[in-house]
């Protein structure tokens, strides 16, 4: 026997064709395949837009705070390079300081594109096709019914125009099933980030389907899924974190490893084919063997790992790392679910119930806690389409903040600083510094606890993103919801993750009231995380923001007190009307979600809750009808022009209070203003008479770049 014999090289592992004779025809794929090119092309450039059209606005001294000249990122290399730079403008000099993290965002947004084009031409149709007549396939399965915000699918519409394609013109069955079989397709890159989700939504507006179907198949898979996992042994859970340290040998289109075995292809796992998954309205659709095909190694039947790892099984004793290596700087840290029996400590993943698990996750963040079951009760306003959990962070700290807020604003020094503020902007002082003398007199009370709060806020945002980027949830869309010192928490943790270029993580994310910076590049760092919504909730009357937030860096501005100017696609909610106390957000905050046609609202259980002002009703938005709108000119896959205007495409869309009470909305100016942004990039900003101690970086240097996008720190 011959020595030093070369082993054989492995044979990459070849994908089923995906056949859809039976629900397309050539013509129709062709139109389908357009279709979603032209709608990556649209996500494509929404996430450098995010980047390009950034501009710089004057606010009005009564609006907000307008950032300082930013320095020069660069040391000039000759006089002539210092004459340039000198030469650039304001607006310049800010998307040049993002470049990097630009051209990160775009190419993580490349390799995920790729993977799905790589699906989309294994798609096939024989003979002719059917012609898009879909036979009945499987048994009636009734409609999952789900609690969420009513006008949700007029906002999907709102934020997605629709596009033009001839697909609107088959059967509403039909439609429904092409979206099914593209969520299904997309599932089988054993991902459900927030790529896939925008596209899915983008899809659902242009073929006409109602997202509320796309919601019910979310939910429906998710069911179906988890039944997989359901008996999962420890033993095998504990084999695979152990296993985290090596190579991973992910399902991936072209790859060479098949964690179902190639004899099980084309055998759909028994709990997806109990549940109908492949079929829909009265259970027409695909064949189980075309269902597995979609699915990949997800859907195939005596296989757990890749389910396992999209619901995250196998990162949390990642996870569990993160916070140890965190516990001497922050003494509570848990996820608890709402949507089952209430646990007091972070829940392990393998442990969530089957029937509570579902393709998304929503972390609700509490600002500060004025009782026992506040982490709790708080967020059950937002409905079981989403697996909900609550932020359980420094319980101590947040009590001692809320204890000391409502102390303040019950005492008889805050009734007469309110006198003499009633003639006096918030922006004002700030910048004067001229506080009323009964206010000053009292600030002992709350300034301790609120600064030893705003620094264990940082920490655990940073916490946060470590628990995101190393996918304690799965490979699945996140959603953050918070007010307060939550919303700091929000902030702090979008940030580090723009640092880590962890994309595809966040999908939306909603701050109330938030005590951090409205620079533009900060927030352009934090859209490049967030997919879709990015909203800000302010108010110009909250002096108690002010008044506490004066310590830190607020010539950077206060997004909890002014809009975000400048950056596309982040919403404005002005609660102006209504909000005159910081400690009111946490009763609006339900409100505030139904105004925004939040699609997780839970209606119902929000007006239980509603405070004794609710915010008026605002009309629903018109669809837009698809079938009216003219057809586009293509070139290629890519669909342009076209008669849809898109308010979030050119800059911030803004909402104010109109004198019925209801929000209207406004298009942020694009003209730049003269006033410049100061780097925020700086790191090592402290507190007025050094209270703010240094933060804890341990964890982060590796990961930080020299891009200008980092938090501004308070100084």
């Amino acid at each position: 026997m011959p020595r030093n014999r070369q082993s054989p090289k492995p044979v990459p592992f070849k994908r089923a064709e995906i056949d859809l004779t039976a629900m397309l025809d050539v013509e129709q794929l062709k139109q389908l395949q357009v279709l979603m090119s032209a709608i990556m092309d649209e996500v494509q450039n929404q996430v450098r837009e995010n980047f390009d059209k950034l501009t710089i606005n004057q606010i009005e001294p009564t609006e907000g705070i307008s950032a300082p000249k930013a320095p020069l990122l660069t040391i000039p290399t000759s006089l002539d390079a210092a004459v340039a730079e000198s030469k650039k403008s304001d607006v310049e000099l800010a998307i040049a300081s993002l470049n990097e993290l630009k051209r990160d965002a775009l190419g993580h947004f490349a390799k995920w594109r790729g993977l799905v084009t790589k699906r989309l031409q294994e798609i096939v149709v024989k003979n002719g096709g059917a012609s898009g007549k879909v036979g009945r396939q499987g048994s009636q399965h009734a409609p999952v019914r789900l609690t969420t915000g009513e006008a949700s699918n007029a906002q999907h519409i709102h934020l997605y125009p629709p596009m033009y394609t001839a697909l609107l013109s088959l059967q509403k069955t039909e439609r429904a099933l092409i979206l099914h079989t593209m969520f299904l397709l997309l599932l089988g890159l054993d991902q459900y980030p927030t790529y896939s989700r925008i596209t899915l939504l983008k899809l659902a507006t242009a073929i006409g389907v109602p997202t509320f179907v796309l919601l019910q198949d979310e939910y429906r898979v998710a069911q179906a899924l988890a039944q997989i996992i359901k008996d999962i042994s420890a033993e095998e859970v504990a084999q695979r974190r152990a296993e985290e340290g090596k190579p991973p040998k992910r399902w991936r289109s072209g790859g060479v490893y098949n964690p179902a075995g190639v004899s099980t292809i084309g055998t759909l796992a028994e709990p997806l084919v109990v549940a109908g998954v492949g079929t829909v309205f009265g259970g027409f659709g695909v064949s189980t063997s075309v269902t597995a095909v979609l699915l990949g190694g997800v859907g195939a039947a005596s296989s757990t790992v890749p389910v396992g790892t999209l619901f995250g099984l196998y990162g949390a004793r990642q996870g569990g790392k993160t916070m140890d290596a965190y516990a001497k700087d922050i003494q509570d840290f848990g996820l608890l679910p709402l949507h089952g029996p209430c646990l007091d400590q972070f829940i392990d993943p393998k442990d969530v119930p089957a029937e509570n698990r579902r393709m998304r996750v929503t972390v609700g963040i509490s600002g500060w806690r004025t009782g026992e079951k506040e982490f709790f009760d708080q967020w059950k306003i937002i409905g079981k389409a989403t697996e909900v959990y609550t932020l359980r962070w420094e319980l101590e700290a947040l009590s001692k903040v809320g204890a000391a807020l409502q102390t303040m604003t019950n005492s008889a020094a805050w009734t007469l600083a309110m006198k003499d503020t009633a003639q006096m902007n918030v922006f004002t002082s700030l910048q004067t510094s001229y506080w009323p003398a009964s206010l000053v007199r009292a600030s002992k009370v709350m300034d301790n606890p609120w600064i030893v709060a705003m620094v264990r806020a940082e920490k655990t945002g940073v916490v946060l993103a470590e628990v995101l980027a190393n996918k304690v949830q799965g490979e699945r869309a996140v959603s953050l919801v918070g007010y307060g010192l939550g919303a700091r928490v929000i902030y702090a943790c979008l940030t580090a993750l723009s640092e880590k270029r962890a994309f595809g993580v966040v999908e939306n994310a909603i701050l109330f009231g938030a005590p951090c910076p409205a620079e533009v590049r900060v927030w352009a760092a934090m859209k490049s995380i967030v997919m879709g919504r990015l909203i800000n909730v302010y108010s110009k009357h909250d002096y108690l923001l002010g008044f506490l937030y004066r310590t830190c860096a607020w010539n950077f501005g206060v997004a909890g007190l002014q809009p975000i100017e400048g950056v596309p696609r982040v919403e404005n909610i002005d609660l102006s009307d209504y909000i005159v106390n910081h400690l009111d957000y946490e009763a609006y905050v339900g409100s505030v979600l139904l105004q925004v046609r939040w699609e997780d609202a839970d209606s119902a259980e929000i007006n239980k809750h509603l405070p004794k002002r609710p915010l008026a009703p605002i009309a629903p938005v018109a669809p837009v009808a698809p079938a009216t709108l003219e057809p586009r000119t293509r070139s290629g896959n890519i669909i342009n022009g076209g008669p849809v205007r898109h308010t979030h495409r050119d800059g911030a869309l803004n909402r104010q209070p109109t004198r019925r009470g209801g929000l209207k909305d406004r298009t942020a100016p694009k003209s730049a203003g003269n006033r410049a942004l100061q780097s925020a990039s700086s790191r090592n900003g402290q507190i007025e008479q050094g209270a703010f101690k240094a933060r804890n970086r341990h964890t982060r240097t590796e990961n930080q770049r020299s891009n200008g996008t980092h938090r501004q720190e308070t100084r």
